[in-house]
């Protein structure tokens, strides 16, 4: 009489072998949200930047009425759209911004961890030439996008 049927150990071979796939796939999809996660919060930096920067050119409108230069300010996590050539953190009219995940600003050389716009020129306020590196890192993995920029607010650099 013959079973038909599977053995233990061949079952645990199986359930091993899967086992050892499942945690490969998991490894490569982590690596692969650590690099979203960077890449998603640079992206949308930049773009905040560019806005920031638009907004002090085009002379538009604040809340006050008036034109007025635009910036960001740099936390560790997270950044800050504000009006004026001062960060406010009791303004009302900021636009916080929290990066994804793990990432944060690991280097800030912007004095005052700000940028600000000058109305019309839309050219950093009081650029110093050295001083003008962004770095977001996702802080387990240590992946990072690097931004630098000149004083005329045009992004020189930008790497992975």
């Amino acid at each position: 009489m013959r079973n038909h049927g599977f053995t233990l150990i061949e079952i645990s071979i199986v359930l091993a072998i899967t086992a050892l796939l499942l945690s490969l796939a998991m490894i490569s999809l982590t690596r692969v949200q650590t690099n979203t996660y960077v890449d998603t919060s640079a992206q949308s930096l930049l773009s905040d930047i560019k806005l920031q920067q638009t907004n002090a050119m085009n002379g538009r409108l604040s809340q006050s009425g008036t034109t007025t230069q635009y910036g960001i300010h740099f936390e560790t996590n997270s950044y800050t759209l504000f009006e004026g050539n001062t960060y406010n953190e009791f303004d009302a009219a900021n636009f916080t911004v929290t990066l994804q995940g793990a990432t944060e600003f690991s280097l800030i050389t912007f004095p005052s961890r700000q940028i600000v716009f000058e109305k019309g020129s839309g050219e950093i306020a009081e650029f110093i030439d050295g001083s003008n590196t962004i770095v977001v890192e996702d802080v387990g993995s240590g992946i990072q996008t690097q931004i630098k920029m000149n004083a005329l607010g045009v992004f020189t650099t930008i790497q992975q």
